[in-house]
């Protein structure tokens, strides 16, 4: 948690045995970013002992891509079959005032993949296209 305490924004994929629940969490600025939690989908999900969270952020700024707080998700496929991440995030970094309050996240979308371990691998956010 960097700056407000937001957390938000689930959602769920259920693959290769696991269950995960992507969130949001940070100040709606730079350090927006995605957490992950994961659950054997065998488990009792209710049960908060069956849940890690990832120490980390799995989606989060890209200061070299000039992509900013990227977060508030959801998946779905494409017409190829691939995995997709529908996301928010700014081309800028710099916010006047409250930045919830900011309009200009704007949706996007990317293909993501699953590392071997059976995880997602959400990359980085992609630069704007021009």
């Amino acid at each position: 948690m960097s700056g407000y305490k937001v957390n938000e924004g689930a959602a769920v994929l259920k693959r290769n045995g696991r269950i995960f629940i992507s969130f949001s969490s940070s100040a709606t600025d730079f350090n927006y970013c995605m957490g992950l939690l994961v659950a054997d989908e065998d488990s009792d999900l209710l049960e908060a002992a069956s849940w890690t969270k990832l120490p980390n952020p799995v989606f989060q700024t890209n200061e070299e891509n000039g992509q900013f707080g990227p977060g508030h998700n959801s998946f779905t496929v494409n017409e190829s079959g691939e995995d997709v991440l529908i996301y928010h995030c700014r081309n800028y970094k710099e916010i006047t005032g409250d930045p919830l309050y900011d309009p200009n996240r704007h949706t996007r979308a990317q293909v993501f993949h699953w590392n071997e371990d059976g995880t997602p691998n959400f990359g980085a956010p992609v630069k704007d296209a021009h």
